[in-house]
């Protein structure tokens, strides 16, 4: 199936009007199969987005679950492309070249997180939407390089 009908139907399947903006981020995060920074997805887009344009699709693709917006440590906006088949899951950054990696916690551990997150909102009155783990390392092709 191409890009364009995949991102069509994702659009579809949340019920959002296809625009040619959304259609392109969708497609560049369908491509590339990893989350992108903002500047990725304009290097890719190849002129066909601009930077407002960019930020106003993210907004409404997040909106419509379709991605998940996360920020590096160097405080650098990520998106990532949510689908039936992923997962709850966590990321490694390496601190060289910025790669960013996928990665799923043991069961057991991420359930004792939800427990301990459930438990720190009745001692603090308060309602959690989520949480992340980020582990920061440096890559194996970057460990390489030295």
């Amino acid at each position: 199936m191409s890009l364009s009908k995949q991102s069509r139907n994702l659009l579809n399947s949340k019920k959002a009007s296809i625009t040619n903006p959304r259609l392109v981020v969708l497609g560049l995060l369908l491509q590339e199969g990893r989350p992108l920074t903002i500047e990725q997805l304009l290097k890719l887009s190849k002129g066909k987005l601009a930077q407002s344009t960019l930020y106003r699709v993210i907004n409404d693709l997040r909106e419509f679950d379709l991605i998940t917006e996360f920020t590096t440590p160097e405080n650098t906006i990520v998106v990532e492309l949510n689908t039936e088949d992923s997962n709850h899951h966590h990321h490694i950054f390496c601190e060289k070249c910025g790669r960013i990696i996928d990665i799923e916690l043991d069961s057991q551990l991420e359930d004792d997180i939800e427990k301990e997150v459930s438990n720190i909102e009745g001692r603090y009155s308060l309602s959690i939407r989520g949480h992340s783990l980020e582990l920061i390392g440096i890559c194996d092709t970057c460990n390489l390089k030295n």
